[in-house]
């Protein structure tokens, strides 16, 4: 069976069998990474894209697609796509041995550069959230307490997260940067991203 697609089966299962009471679903798809395999239908669907890696990038990408629309479907089935946050992030920025794009961006995954650590980061709760494009830099670290903040669970200070809920700043309820500076680290490669 194609990874992608048995991922997408045991999600929407895990859905349908825990719709009842308040659940967390971590679904991590290996696509789009090495190896590069995409079904034969997608890369059919995909045969004007000449290079092949690249070719095998997009039907890789459009199965993940199509994977994610059934668990929205599954959501919206059981009846609780309204009240489910739903996150959605990448781990790194592109590399090129995959067929990746990071168009105009510094550098790629493996890299402190901006193409390394800038990445697609999704929030969206039908329920709670407008929707909205926000431009104030956040991080991965920020989905724990905001995730803790949605079920109710706040973190106290001594706690010393090294994230931060990101529900008020996105309901309008806080002003400003959730971050002064953001820090990565990646062997002896760092970054500091601080202010504009």
């Amino acid at each position: 069976e194609y990874l992608t697609d048995a991922f997408t089966r045991e999600a929407v299962s895990f859905i349908d069998r825990h719709k009842e009471k308040p659940f967390f679903l971590q679904l991590t798809y290996n696509a789009v990474h090495t190896p590069m395999h995409a079904k034969p239908e997608h890369k059919k669907q995909f045969a004007s894209i000449a290079d092949e890696t690249r070719r095998n990038y997009a039907g890789m990408l459009f199965a993940m697609d199509e994977g994610i629309g059934k668990v929205v479907d599954a959501l919206q089935k059981a009846g609780v796509r309204e009240n489910t946050l739903i996150a959605f992030i990448s781990d790194n920025g592109g590399p090129p041995v995959n067929g990746s794009s990071n168009g105009s961006l510094r550098g790629f995954k493996a890299t402190t550069w901006e193409g390394g650590v800038r990445v697609p980061f999704i929030l969206n709760w039908p329920g709670q959230l407008q929707a909205a494009e926000y431009h104030q830099p956040v991080i991965q670290l920020d989905l724990l307490p905001t995730i803790l903040a949605a079920v109710g669970k706040p973190v106290a200070a001594e706690e010393k997260l090294d994230g931060v809920n990101l529900l008020p700043f996105l309901k309008g309820d806080a002003t400003g940067a959730p971050h002064e500076s953001l820090f990565w680290r990646f062997g002896q490669q760092t970054a500091i991203r601080q202010g504009d």
